[in-house]
């Protein structure tokens, strides 16, 4: 199984999870176009798209994802912020799992600004993929982790430099603290789950003004001695089952 990052910034977000046979494609916030050529315009292989909340770099291009026969998940918040719905459309119900081919989709909250959700994502390809963006925290712990893709939006460190040089405006500071995950606090997330079974880590989401790429990436491979990527459109990374 492959995983292609699209994009991964407010600029937009896009991931594809893919192998010969299927595709599951998580977040809408990128063009369709460049979603089709990630997929060699291979549509007829992708089972479904999952979407984590109503943010336009997350959920911008809904209408044409399912206006493309593609079963889409989202929160009913979604649905009706996009005024969208078809047969296509997928609600999530609380504590209920989903389907899509050989992809098994378990929905949970988390903590941004709108109503949002992560996705416990198991294939017999890849075993379980913990997705989790745009939350600035998860009182949740996951057992049996293969992959781990999490946000990794800014550090104070960062972010004071930032408002220092005029390049965050100090009021953005406080929304970022109610929406956003800090380095630290994905540090610490990922200290108390399991990883003894995660091969990769992917760091999502990563502020243009308020991170550093370099820096994130060794702080949590010292952390956690995994391999840890920083997100970027084009990026491509194997999914396998490691046992």
């Amino acid at each position: 199984m492959t995983l292609t990052i699209l994009g991964s910034s407010s600029s937009g977000n896009g991931y594809v999870l893919e192998n010969r046979s299927e595709a599951l494609i998580i977040e809408a916030g990128i063009n369709l176009k460049e979603v089709k050529k990630a997929l060699s315009f291979n549509l007829r292989k992708v089972v479904g798209c999952l979407i984590t909340h109503q943010h336009n770099d997350h959920s911008k291009y809904l209408k044409s994802m399912v206006g493309l026969g593609i079963p889409t998940l989202a929160l009913k918040e979604v649905w009706e912020a996009k005024g969208v719905w078809d047969l296509r459309s997928v609600e999530i119900k609380p504590n209920q799992g989903y389907k899509f081919g050989n992809f098994k989709v378990l929905p949970f909250p988390t903590h941004h600004d709108v109503p949002c959700v992560g996705y416990l994502i198991d294939h017999p390809d890849t075993g379980r993929i913990l997705f989790l963006t745009d939350s600035y925290m998860c009182e949740y712990l996951f057992s049996g982790l293969n992959h781990v893709l999490i946000e990794c939006n800014y550090s104070d460190i960062e972010l004071s430099k930032a408002i220092n040089d005029n390049r965050t405006l100090l009021f953005q500071k406080e929304r970022l603290m109610a929406s956003h995950m800090e380095l630290s606090a994905c540090k610490e997330f990922l200290k108390a789950n399991d990883l003894s079974n995660v091969e990769n880590i992917v760091l999502l989401h990563l502020s243009e003004n308020n991170s550093s790429e370099q820096r994130f990436v060794k702080e949590i491979q010292g952390a956690t001695g995994k391999c840890v990527y920083a997100a970027k459109p084009g990026l491509q990374i194997q999914m396998k089952k490691y046992l």
